[in-house]
């Protein structure tokens, strides 16, 4: 699935202001609201290069989000139920060439939904 399909189909907010790819081919996510656990399983797979077509999904609409896409090279991040980032995350995410959306839809929906398309979740190496 493409961004550009992700943001028609679940009419998602684009929230950043730099062009970015919308033929972005999207193949895994990972949900999360608590950027540790974000950034102790992804670094897991960090390796493996599939970072490069995830997507981060959380409720946390501030610098410390960005940061950790930033951090884990993940290029999108969707903020879900409803929430809107500060201009000052906005800027954050535009500097850093992380693509900003938002959904109306809950964590667990988005996922689900987005699972029925085909794409994968990220789970750490054990």
């Amino acid at each position: 699935m493409t961004l550009g399909q992700i943001i028609e189909k679940y009419k998602c907010n684009v929230y950043s202001r730099t062009p970015f790819n919308t033929g972005k081919e999207i193949r895994y996510a990972f949900c999360s609201d608590l950027m540790s656990d974000a950034l102790m399983i992804m670094s897991t797979v960090r390796e493996s290069g599939i970072l490069e077509d995830s997507v981060l999904i959380t409720g946390l609409a501030t610098n410390q989000s960005i940061r950790t896409a930033e951090m884990l090279d993940v290029q999108i991040v969707c903020l879900v139920r409803g929430k809107i980032p500060a201009q000052q995350v906005i800027d954050l995410a535009d500097e850093s060439g992380i693509t900003l959306i938002g959904t109306e839809l809950t964590m667990f929906n988005l996922s689900g939904r987005l699972y029925q398309e085909g794409i994968v979740g990220i789970a750490s190496k054990k």
